[in-house]
């Protein structure tokens, strides 16, 4: 018996100190986990580069509803989306836009002054949800205003690695969002009307 348990260990030995692939199947191990990271760091990039760019296209036509600029070109809500996705200078699909701009009755700032947004399509559960239509109320001077711009960015590496999605689809919606008071600019009622 101590003979048969001698070659035992020294077949064990043998084996253990054997190397042959080793580093292949390392690299195998390690290549799915590695390659969800580095993906996940270029989409990362790709969502922080559109949401700072579409912050500043947003504060730069807020600033002209905020001044009373855009209201006295008699702009809607169609000319503002446009004035927003021009301001990203071509980053993004502007269909993948939506744009709200909405104003307080009571003259405060109140929580619920932004509409629901879907994260799912309810009649297709899986599918993307649709981007749904703008909402643009034209405001008054010394108006409570509030904007949010969303982006449903479709994510170019599957939500399963990465875990970026946060809307059903493997869509990331990237939003930003500013609140303002209307100076007192000459013109225009309180706030209230639609486009």
């Amino acid at each position: 018996m101590s003979i048969l348990k001698k070659q035992f260990i020294r077949q064990l030995k043998r084996y253990r100190d054997r190397s042959d692939g080793a580093t292949s199947v390392e690299f195998a191990i390690l290549l799915i986990p590695f390659s969800a990271m580095i993906f996940a760091i270029i989409e990362l990039g790709i969502i922080f580069f559109i949401q700072a760019t579409m912050g500043h296209a947003m504060q730069e036509a807020a600033r002209e509803v905020r001044t009373g600029q855009f209201q006295s070109s008699g702009g809607l809500g169609d000319a503002f989306a446009e004035k927003v996705c021009d301001n990203m200078a071509g980053l993004g699909d502007c269909g993948s836009l939506r744009i709200d701009v909405v104003s307080s009755s009571s003259g405060r700032f109140e929580p619920d002054m932004l509409p629901e947004t879907e994260r799912s399509d309810p009649d297709s559960p899986g599918a993307p949800p649709a981007v749904p239509a703008n909402n643009y109320v034209q405001t008054g001077p010394r108006a409570v205003v509030v904007v949010r711009v969303q982006y449903y960015h479709d994510l170019a590496f599957p939500g399963a690695y990465t875990r970026l999605a946060n809307a059903s689809g493997n869509v990331r919606i990237i939003e930003t969002v500013t609140a303002f008071r209307n100076e007192p600019f000459p013109g225009g009622g309180g706030g209230g009307g639609g486009g």
